[in-house]
């Protein structure tokens, strides 16, 4: 099992004389909203997903009791923090989950060896990709630290984000919709646009429109839920609406000019 941490760095807890033993990541608990009608019941009007706990059980090796009480130290210092982080399990190192320590840990002492559990709550409802869209688009024949079996690549295909046309198609090899109010979306788009830019997603049925001009020179870029001409805000000049990526193609159309490139940059989602 691999730690990430939110600068990017790494810890295998094999360096900390931990095995991983068990894991258990349980299904998306479903909560039904439901509302009465006259006649015919209850229906359903909306569905949410309960947050989910990650259990993982580890066996730690010492040399001695002094040993343990080293390691009890360092595991607080590695697991109790304040801010979120990773967990990569090595059979599926093509995902990683964002996670905080769920409950204080309860390392029984032991002068050679002993199993604990740890309980991880996930900061998001859903794993993401290791690797991101342009990683996808950048990678090899075959990049096996970052993609890996059951991540939905096809090797046969070759995967582009970035367009220099005013339409294509953006695959979300995911099997989650990609929402930039939950999970990061960067859109950035140069060309040349007279009074408007309107990009619409014909799958999803998502229409954004930014209505100003935009040079040869500048950019627009759509980062989550904000909108920066020239790393300038100009949320104002949108009609308030959002960009999201269905699971699979999404047929793009962009109007109002000529697009000289635009390059799609996210991580996939997994249920």
């Amino acid at each position: 099992m691999i730690i990430q941490f939110s600068d990017g760095t790494t810890k295998d807890i094999q360096e900390y004389n931990l095995k991983r033993l068990f894991h258990h990541i349980p299904s998306l608990e479903v909560n039904h909203i439901t509302e009465s009608v006259e006649g015919r019941g209850d229906l359903v009007a909306g569905t949410q997903y309960q947050q989910r706990v990650i259990k993982v059980t580890l066996l730690y090796i010492v040399q001695d009791i002094c040993g343990y009480d080293l390691l009890r130290d360092d595991l607080n210092a590695l697991f109790a923090r304040d801010e979120a982080f990773y967990i990569i399990f090595k059979r599926e190192h093509w995902k990683r989950y964002k996670v905080r320590l769920a409950q204080q840990l309860e390392i029984e002492p032991n002068r050679h060896m002993n199993s604990f559990d740890i309980t991880f709550r996930m900061d998001e409802l859903f794993a993401e990709s290791y690797g991101t869209s342009l990683d996808l688009q950048n990678r090899g024949e075959w990049d096996a630290d970052i993609w890996g079996f059951g991540s939905g690549i096809n090797y046969d295909t070759q995967y582009n984000y970035t367009f220099n046309t005013n339409n294509f198609v953006v695959k979300n090899i995911g099997n989650q919709k990609i929402d930039p109010r939950q999970s990061a979306l960067e859109v950035t788009l140069k060309g040349t646009f007279g009074s408007f830019v309107q990009i619409t997603n014909h799958t999803t049925g998502d229409i954004y429109r930014f209505n100003n001009t935009l040079s040869s020179t500048d950019t627009l870029k759509l980062s989550g839920i904000r909108t920066l001409k020239n790393s300038l805000s100009a949320f104002k000049h949108t009609n308030h609406k959002l960009l999201t990526l269905a699971p699979g193609d999404n047929n793009i159309t962009v109007e109002g000019g000529t697009v000289n490139s635009v390059v799609f940059d996210f991580r996939f989602l997994y249920k």
